[in-house]
């Protein structure tokens, strides 16, 4: 018999939802401080993650937990993995910029199942399973159907550490900058995929994606009919970084420009 995911699926909706309360709550409240430089944390990403966490080790004590702040229990032998970014965008957070969101989801023997990503201030979750499609705010939803770049927003996820890597990523800005509608670095790399499937963006890139950042996200373009793969059109690993992810139709094009860009800044 297949695995029925739905069950795992509500719990993350409902942790996804209450975290995002907590967040909402501490809008604007709490302070700030640097993991490292340019990197931020708040108390609400500590809070938002034990919620979670403890909400997880409630409903299914045998599975094993990933996220981003320190305190995490994580088992790599055992079979149910949940990925969490407590709270994505801390610092759009931290600045009031008024996008981030909560991201959740779950692995099961290597293969992603369960993806939600939910948006306290807009009041959108995006969520998906395995099979099952995937939905925004309980509809279902789909990536666009633009076929050329040309008529194309594109997302990016820029490094922490950027100067080692800025002709690069500049390479990569000014090629998708030319020949498409515009490149947005929006602070939120879960909202940029969760936008691809929903069909806002065509395109999200990044060259080095967290794992608790790009989980939920992956899912949901892939229920959502879109494509993920790694920046060389190579098979996307969730715990290598790199990330390509389209509506499908413009993978190809998109692929190219990557090329054309890192050939021509080396």
């Amino acid at each position: 018999m297949d695995q029925d995911y739905r069950p795992f699926q509500v719990v993350a909706e409902r942790l996804a939802h209450e975290a995002g309360a907590l967040l909402r709550e501490a809008y604007g409240r709490v302070a700030v401080r640097e993991k490292a430089p340019g990197d931020l944390v708040t108390d609400a990403d500590f809070a938002s993650q034990a919620l979670i966490a403890e909400g997880v080790a409630r409903a299914f004590p045998d599975h094993t937990f990933l996220g981003e702040e320190k305190g995490a229990k994580f088992d790599p032998s055992r079979p149910w993995r949940w990925i969490v970014d407590p709270l994505d965008g801390t610092i759009n957070f931290a600045h009031g910029f008024p996008y981030w969101a909560v991201s959740i989801a779950l692995e099961y023997q290597g293969n992603l199942v369960v993806g939600v990503i939910h948006n306290p201030l807009s009041s959108e979750t995006f969520s998906a399973r395995l099979g099952g499609g995937a939905t925004r705010n309980g509809q279902p939803m789909k990536v666009s159907s633009v076929g050329q770049l040309s008529a194309s927003l594109i997302s990016t996820a820029l490094p922490i550490e950027f100067a080692a890597d800025a002709d690069r990523q500049m390479a990569y800005m000014r090629r998708f900058s030319t020949g498409t509608h515009s490149v947005r670095r929006t602070g939120s790399s879960a909202l940029n995929l969760a936008l691809v499937a929903a069909g806002g963006f065509e395109v999200s890139y990044a060259t080095s994606m967290n794992s608790w950042d790009a989980a939920a996200g992956v899912l949901l373009v892939r229920e959502s009919g879109g494509r993920i793969t790694g920046l060389k059109g190579d098979a996307y690993d969730l715990y290598r970084g790199d990330i390509l992810a389209t509506n499908g139709h413009v993978h190809a094009e998109s692929l190219r420009f990557l090329a054309e860009a890192y050939n021509d800044q080396k």
